[in-house]
């Protein structure tokens, strides 16, 4: 590995990008006591999509790989496809590592990647998002009609990986899984297909 110069080190900790190792970071952008972390928001968006944009674009023949490191609670659901729609887009192989957890929204972003890795001490957690509705009555029959539309695409996105590695897989299954919090620990995510490995372990 080259020297590591002060450029690098600055780019790093402004924007979530290693561009020697095409590494980027997708996390919260900010934490506190009161509120928790922001997790999936516009401020993640903006750098998620910019820095994958860049590791790209700089390998614009699709041979140089991409990896995104990823500890995700969730948050926005709009936001979090932009992130999928970034990651899905690209030109080079992305490989998503989850370090920590994955969470509502993040298991989707997971699902964009060619490769999906895990820790071994880290958390997978699959529902059914929602969009908060207010304003005249008429626009909570509008917002409950986008939730249902945002609620068939969340299936569809998980079963489709799912049906990768067990075909079987029945969609009535995911809809019970969405119906609640579910937690799933790497192992359960790889037997799902929902993650390709485990990292420090073989690939079955």
């Amino acid at each position: 590995m080259g020297r590591i110069n002060k450029e690098s080190i600055d780019r790093f900790y402004d924007y979530d990008i290693y561009t020697e190792t095409r590494t980027i970071y997708i996390g919260s952008v900010e934490s506190d006591i009161s509120n928790g972390e922001s997790g999936t928001d516009a401020a993640m968006a903006e750098r998620a999509i910019k820095g994958l944009h860049l590791l790209d674009t700089s390998a614009p023949t699709g041979d140089k790989a991409i990896t995104v490191i990823m500890n995700n609670p969730g948050g926005d659901y709009y936001h979090g496809m932009a992130i999928y729609d970034a990651i899905k887009s690209c030109k080079n192989h992305v490989t998503v590592v989850i370090y920590g957890h994955v969470m509502s929204m993040g298991s989707i972003i997971l699902q964009a990647a060619d490769k999906r890795v895990m820790t071994q001490n880290s958390t997978l957690m699959i529902h059914y998002g929602y969009i908060n509705a207010d304003g005249a009555s008429k626009n909570f029959e509008r917002i409950a009609a986008e939730n249902k539309r945002l609620d068939k695409v969340t299936e569809k996105i998980l079963l489709d990986r799912i049906k990768q590695k067990n075909p079987k897989f029945l969609p009535n299954k995911i809809k019970e899984m969405l119906e609640f919090d579910t937690f799933l620990t790497a192992e359960q995510a790889l037997e799902l297909g929902l993650i390709d490995e485990i990292l420090g372990e073989e690939p079955a």
